[in-house]
């Protein structure tokens, strides 16, 4: 999308003009992105890796391998909606806690529900809430709960005010990083630890993204 285009999109506030527009400037349909959505099913559900950050790189990666849509895979996309939970059930499971396929699974269904662009649109960051579902399957909340529905929310919003309060226009990267990145400090505090490897979590495709928020994004390269 040229710099025109997106700025054009910017004064458009009904949602499905909005999308209609945007995908039209990338030459794509939503089809193609219903077509594409169950690709993050399978890899996720494949992957291995113990530590969340670094199955999400490899996992966008392979995900990059699958897209035939156009050149190159977008770097935004709501498939991010439903990784998110589904790498963080995956990584407990990895790592030998009693999760199963099964439950990965129910976290992606949960974060495919929410729609793509629902962080400018509902003010609720699909990423961010992928943090709240995986909350939600560990402790296995339902509406009818009280404590349990109080910690999922509470993982959902703590999420989504540290992506809001960086700013900037979307970063499904970003706003990835930063959820995996909790995650990992709110379950180690319910007891489940998951591994850190300090190589991973900082952007090396942020020339991808025509609004990388530079040295803004705490996971922007520092050198």
């Amino acid at each position: 999308m040229k710099t025109e285009e997106f700025e054009e999109c910017k004064k458009i506030t009904k949602y499905d003009v909005f999308f209609d527009t945007a995908l039209k400037f990338d030459d794509l349909t939503l089809e193609n992105y219903k077509a594409f959505m169950p690709n993050a099913f399978d890899v996720v559900l494949k992957r291995k890796e113990k530590e969340p950050l670094l199955m999400y790189e490899i996992a966008i990666e392979e995900l990059g391998k699958r897209w035939t849509a156009s050149e190159h895979m977008p770097f935004h996309g709501p498939w991010h909606h439903l990784i998110v939970p589904g790498i963080i059930i995956a990584s407990l499971k990895n790592n030998e806690y009693a999760f199963t396929d099964d439950d990965v699974e129910e976290a992606m269904k949960r974060g495919s529900m929410i729609p793509g662009g629902s962080c400018g649109f509902h003010g609720v960051c699909g990423a961010g809430t992928g943090l709240g579902i995986a909350v939600s399957i560990i402790t296995k909340s339902t509406d009818f709960h009280d404590a349990e529905r109080s910690k999922a929310l509470e993982a959902a919003c703590e999420a989504i005010g540290r992506i809001a309060k960086l700013g900037g226009p979307r970063c499904c990267r970003m706003s990835t990083y930063i959820t995996l990145s909790l995650a990992v400090k709110r379950l180690a505090e319910m007891g489940y630890k998951l591994p850190v490897e300090q190589t991973v979590g900082q952007c090396k495709i942020h020339a991808q993204n025509k609004e990388c928020h530079g040295l803004k994004c705490p996971f922007y390269p520092r050198r």
